[in-house]
């Protein structure tokens, strides 16, 4: 059966121009409950990739910043390990123990600078990264 779009318009206005109003109040209730579920959904997917720490449970947590305060860091140079660890699929802990993980960290970051046109040793960041290296691993 094949309804022309004139046909489907005449057949609309006359289901919603009769008396019976019902349809109406279910369609303005069923409509914005749909949107306001759709729109609680969009805020909490944002909400989720607001904070990308979230994902290290709170004993690691404590344990990176106390391994921050015992090496005289910063809040924002956790963070900005925390985030290199992340990015390079790191265990996020390691990073501050471990000079193996940090050289490869630090080895995964030069490369991407590299692919992308920058020299390492313009970059701030990059910059910064070694002298956290000096400080977490004065031997090293």
């Amino acid at each position: 059966m094949k309804i022309s779009g004139r046909e489907f318009l005449r057949n609309l206005s006359e289901f919603f121009s009769e008396s019976n109003y019902e349809a109406e109040i279910i369609l303005m209730l069923i409509l914005p409950v749909s949107a306001l579920v759709i729109f609680i959904f969009f805020i909490n997917s944002r909400r989720a990739s607001a904070n990308p720490f979230e994902s290290i449970p709170a004993k690691d947590m404590e344990f990176i910043d106390s391994a921050r305060l015992q090496k005289g860091l910063e809040e924002f140079d956790r963070d900005f390990l925390l985030e290199l660890a992340l990015t390079y699929k790191v265990k996020p802990g390691y990073i501050f123990i471990d000079p193996e993980v940090f050289v490869r960290v630090e080895t995964g970051f030069r490369l991407q600078l590299i692919e992308d046109g920058e020299t390492p040793e313009n970059n701030t960041r990059f910059k910064h990264l070694l002298k956290l290296k000096k400080k977490l691993f004065p031997g090293v």
